[in-house]
């Protein structure tokens, strides 16, 4: 089968490979569309260390079952599916106190070293699959990964209704956090990137307030809108030390910042600004039961994600796709692979 192969810093050619055989309680997952993390472009460039070569990258994507595990008794060929890509172990202290999540154990498909859905086939647990209804794209059913960890950082945020939420990035996440603070009854939401372009996307999804902090000065924005103590809430989606310290910045004394984002695995923040002001900051990671619950957002129509999906393209296309994202020459949002 042809498969994207990652094999070092900026090097995924594609590959003729084998086909994966299943084990007593895995499927085979024909993939039919498969979109490009931003993790994985950290991943490709070598600056994340969360993909360690050999190996098939891939974690956000749906297809149809090709074949079946001995074991496998509740799916069958034909189905179409959604791949839940966290695997977890099920026995240790955060899988019995109900979050997967963070399982002590837990490993990804598509990242360190197991192989993911950059691929025209994937071996996957059984465990991990949703049905994907029939009203759902296939393209759509790719973004439910993305939008299910949207969703579970808003749900541990606490926002209360008609607050007004600064975003910090307009990439997938930060878009799909729009939605998701909508959904939970956010008041104004600002939204900041340097992308003029993702600034429009925002806007086409309903973002009250969008700011490009290289032309306008984002502070004085978020005072204009939140008041001269700053916003309730920070929603940081893009992981470096810049965007970390704006969201101690303008969030207000006794307010809650999250960061969502995963670039660099260091950050220097003033950590006097936390403590002196009493503002609570989390980390989230992944999702849990917003998984299914987004395959019911998308399917419902309560959110529309087709703006957020700017190109589906062979998967031949992947290895140009992953290159000009790398270096910035590509301002897509996100990019769907069709093997």
């Amino acid at each position: 089968m042809k498969a994207l192969v990652y094999e070092g810093p900026w090097q995924m050619p594609l590959r003729e490979v084998p086909e994966p055989e299943p084990g007593p309680e895995d499927v085979i997952v024909a993939v039919k569309a498969v979109g490009v993390c931003g993790s994985d472009i950290h991943g490709f460039t070598g600056a994340s260390g969360r993909r360690i070569p050999p190996m098939i990258m891939g974690h956000e994507f749906s297809g149809e079952i090709r074949a079946v595990g001995a074991a496998v008794t509740d799916h069958r060929p034909g189905e179409r599916v959604v791949v839940q890509p966290i695997i977890t172990c099920g026995q240790c202290i955060n899988c019995l106190a109900g979050l997967p999540n963070i399982c002590t154990n837990r490993r990804g498909l598509g990242m360190m070293t197991t192989n993911g859905a950059y691929a025209e086939l994937v071996c996957v647990p059984q465990q991990l699959l949703y049905e994907l209804p029939a009203e759902v794209s296939w393209e759509h059913g790719a973004l439910v990964e993305p939008l299910s960890v949207a969703m579970h950082a808003v749900n541990q945020t606490p926002i209360q209704l008609m607050d007004t939420v600064l975003i910090l990035g307009a990439g997938t996440i930060g878009l799909m956090t729009l939605l998701s603070c909508r959904l939970k009854g956010a008041g104004k939401i600002i939204v900041a990137d340097l992308s003029p372009h993702r600034l429009e996307v925002a806007r086409k999804l309903g973002a009250d307030v969008t700011v490009n902090p290289a032309a306008e000065d984002l502070g004085e924005v978020v005072r204009r809108y939140a008041g001269p103590a700053g916003a309730p809430v920070v929603m940081e989606a893009v992981g470096v030390t810049a965007t970390a310290r704006q969201s101690l910045e303008l969030v207000r004394p006794g307010g809650h910042v999250t960061w969502i984002g995963n670039a660099m695995p260091t950050i220097e923040i003033p950590m006097q600004q936390v403590v002196t002001r009493e503002v609570t900051i989390r980390g989230v990671y992944a999702f849990n039961v917003e998984f299914g619950r987004a395959i019911e957002t998308i399917r419902s129509g309560r959110v529309d994600v087709s703006p957020i999906i700017e190109q589906v393209t062979p998967l031949e296309e992947g290895p140009q796709i992953a290159h000009d994202l790398a270096k910035g020459t590509l301002d897509a949002i996100k990019v769907v692979l069709r093997p």
